[in-house]
């Protein structure tokens, strides 16, 4: 089994429940919501789990974790968080009674997908202790990557641009138990930016432990990021065409 995490409890800068009259997953994209378009982009893997964490009030007023569980068939579990926390690795910390184990982990972000076969960079990552899927750009929105030349992950840094491979938002830890270790290792150290603790950093911890972590470089035309309403019209233009 495969445990996907999928952090959403955290707060858009970029959309407003007030003004979309509806929260982030809820959005529709050439007909589907966000929502469904993430759960449809992880169809093929075979014996996964979804761990979705959300937001109580966007629950008890959306009833988002009802549309989950019609999505894929009462089969994820899902942690609903009464209050805001420390970033999304600590939101990812809030299930650690379902991924410190052996078993191997992906967290992802939701609002994105790849136009890619999954199954096929899960194999290639499952042959190192860590790894994530990286594309070309420079905006300061991303987390990034420095390698070496043989594309082990040397370095990482949290909206900072220390070369060219941006995060595309996914992340793979062959056992869940090394994500939790390090995560906790670089709370300890107080390792934030701006207050919030995120996931790039934990593959730091993980490179002092002596891990190796990989990096896939994926073609940047193939990831699609929803991360604004522009990038959404954007993409509904390319689908359109």
């Amino acid at each position: 089994m495969i445990n996907i995490l999928v952090p959403m409890a955290g707060k858009s800068y970029f959309f407003d429940d007030k003004q979309d009259g509806f929260p982030k997953p809820f959005i529709e994209i050439c007909g589907k919501t966000m929502l469904e378009h993430f759960i449809l982009n992880y169809q093929n893997i075979d014996n996964k789990r979804f761990i979705f964490i959300i937001q109580d009030d966007e629950n008890r007023k959306f009833g988002l974790e009802d549309a989950i569980n019609v999505l894929t068939n009462n089969k994820s579990q899902v942690l609903v968080l009464k209050n805001q926390t420390a970033g999304m690795a600590c939101s990812a910390l809030m299930a650690t009674e379902f991924i410190d184990n052996d078993t191997p982990l992906i967290i992802a972000n939701m609002d994105q997908i790849f136009e890619l076969d999954l199954n096929l960079d899960i194999e290639r990552l499952s042959n190192f202790d860590a790894g994530v899927l990286s594309f070309e750009n420079i905006h300061p929105r991303f987390s990034y990557i420095k390698c070496d030349e043989f594309d082990n992950i040397v370095q990482a840094s949290e909206k900072k641009q220390i070369s060219k491979n941006a995060i595309a938002g996914f992340y793979y830890f062959k056992k869940g138990s090394d994500f939790i270790l390090a995560a906790k290792n670089m709370i300890k150290k107080d390792i934030n930016l701006d207050g919030k603790f995120y996931v790039a950093p934990v593959l730091n911890e993980l490179i002092l432990q002596g891990k190796v972590v990989k990096n896939l470089q994926i073609d940047k035309d193939r990831y699609f990021t929803f991360y604004s309403h522009a990038k959404i019209s954007e993409y509904e233009r390319i689908k359109n065409d």
